[in-house]
Formats: C-alpha cells, structure tokens, sequence
C-alpha cells in the first residue's frame, strides 16, 4: 500500500510539472467544498525557530499539488482566485486581509529561546553576521543585555560564541523577549478565521492537528486527505532522519525535543523568564503557576 501511495504522488507531480502531462489531466479541481465562496488567501503566520522550515515545505507542496500560487507578501497575491500566504513573521494581521483563512503555530516561549541560541551560534543569516554597530538602531535597542559600546565591533554570532553558554541562553532569553516570543504574546488569538494551535502537540501526533487545519481552510473531503498524504511527508523523521529528540548539530532542525528547556535551564535562566514573562506564560496556557 505504502509504496501504490509513492506511486501515485509521483504521477500526480509528473502530471502538474510536465507540460503535456497537465494537458492530459485537465484543469486541477478546486480543493474547496465550496469553491464559490472560496477564501481569497490561505495565511500560515510562523514565527522564528517555530516550525517556520517544515510550513515552507508543506505549503510549497500544497501550492504545487493543488495548483494555487504561493505569495510571500500581500502584495504578490493575484488578481483572482485563492492563494497561499507564508509569513515567516507577523508582516500583516490576517484580519487586514480580505476573504481570508488562517493558521498559526506557537511553541513554548522557552524553547524558543533555547532553539534560536543554539541556531545563532552558526547560522548564515546576515542580521547574525553582521557587525552589531551597524545594525538598525530599532533591532539594537531590543537587546537590552548587549554592552553595546563593547562590542559593537563583534556581530552577534561572534559575541554568543565569546560567551559559555549559560551567559549566551541569558542574552538569548533576553533577545527573544522583544523580538520573537514578543510577536508570540502579542498575537491575537481571539480570530474565529484562524486556527491556532501549539509545535507540541503536532510533533506529538501531526494528523488530528492538521486535519482540524486544513478542514479550517474549507478543504472538502478528498482534498483534506491529499493534503494530509503532503504534509506527511514533511514530518521530523522524513525530513531528518531522525527521531525527535536525536540532536544534530547546525542544523536547521536541531532536535525537536519537547519542554527542553527543563533540562537546560539554570536557576538564573529560569528567574529571568519568570520576570520577563510569568504572567504571559500562564495566558499562553504553558504554566498554571510561578512554581516551575
């Protein structure tokens, strides 16, 4: 059975790639049950360290198994029809779209904090390599722990790699608190057009989730099982290899490991969340308490 489903997932993509192939086929069917009233824009909105890699992949393979154009700004959408959106960062709220359905994935702000530092101390991304000094003035001043006058002549890589890594969670933690996880906490989670849920419980079972998710979208029934045969493929282990919890280091996807910050986490770590954003976690539904 498996390998009739590869089977076909190779026919279906020969057919949407080659020219005569997509001649053959026809038009591709409208994955709506109600293609009248079709949203005009499917919206993911990721978050930095927050599964943001493994939504690319998926919905690259949506746009191209369904035939609807992948943007990555409002601006690009076309004149007619559906679209996929994927903001790897909150360029726009969702409401300020017209027509629209949406999904968003949070994660446990401490693992955030814990994925982005281990991520910093080898990625390519330019912001991280370039020198501090010469950074905008608006992302400079969202570190509050950086000694500016210090180090300015260090990127931010360099400086993290300068510290042991207790020193470089803490100025992590910190940096997070006004970037990423500041986007997390701020988000609106009151849209009824948005289907909100956690990294946690998909790396746990992705199939309920996703099922709810592209149900959400207005998928009609064969459509929401294609899409759940797409996504599949996508998951940690086909992606990585490994099993969740195997870290790998610099690597886009370093573990996957849940509530890591449990095992990473000092007192001081702790103590700085805590007053950055006690309160916040508990709104989040991540803690009931102060007491972690």
């Amino acid at each position: 059975m498996p390998q009739q489903a590869t089977m076909a997932r190779r026919a279906r993509r020969f057919l949407r790639r080659n020219p005569v192939g997509r001649w053959l086929a026809g038009k591709p069917q409208s994955p709506f049950a109600d293609p009248a009233n079709a949203p005009r824009v499917i919206v993911h909105t990721a978050h930095h360290k927050v599964g943001t890699s493994w939504f690319s992949a998926i919905f690259r393979a949506l746009s191209e198994h369904f035939a609807i154009p992948l943007v990555r700004d409002p601006d690009e959408l076309p004149a007619k029809g559906t679209a996929f959106l994927l903001q790897h960062r909150v360029l726009v709220e969702p409401a300020k779209l017209d027509s629209y359905k949406g999904s968003h994935m949070i994660r446990d702000p401490r693992d955030v904090a814990i994925s982005g530092y281990h991520y910093h101390l080898w990625t390519r991304e330019g912001w991280a390599n370039r020198k501090i000094k010469d950074l905008p003035e608006q992302m400079r001043q969202k570190w509050r722990r950086l000694p500016l006058d210090e180090i300015g002549h260090m990127s931010y890589q360099e400086y993290l790699n300068s510290l042991p890594e207790e020193a470089g969670l803490l100025t992590e933690i910190d940096r997070c608190s006004n970037t990423v996880n500041r986007d997390i906490f701020d988000w609106n989670y009151d849209d009824p057009n948005v289907f909100e849920f956690r990294y946690e419980d998909a790396m746990v079972d992705e199939t309920p989730i996703f099922r709810a998710m592209f149900e959400h979208y207005g998928f009609h029934a064969q459509a929401v099982n294609e899409a759940l045969d797409v996504a599949a493929r996508f998951s940690f282990a086909n992606r990585t290899g490994r099993s969740v919890g195997e870290v790998e280091g610099e690597q886009h996807i370093r573990s996957g490991k849940l509530q890591q910050w449990r095992e990473e986490y000092t007192a001081e770590h702790r103590q700085l969340f805590k007053e950055l954003h006690a309160d916040e976690l508990i709104k989040l539904g991540y803690e009931t308490d102060t007491d972690w």
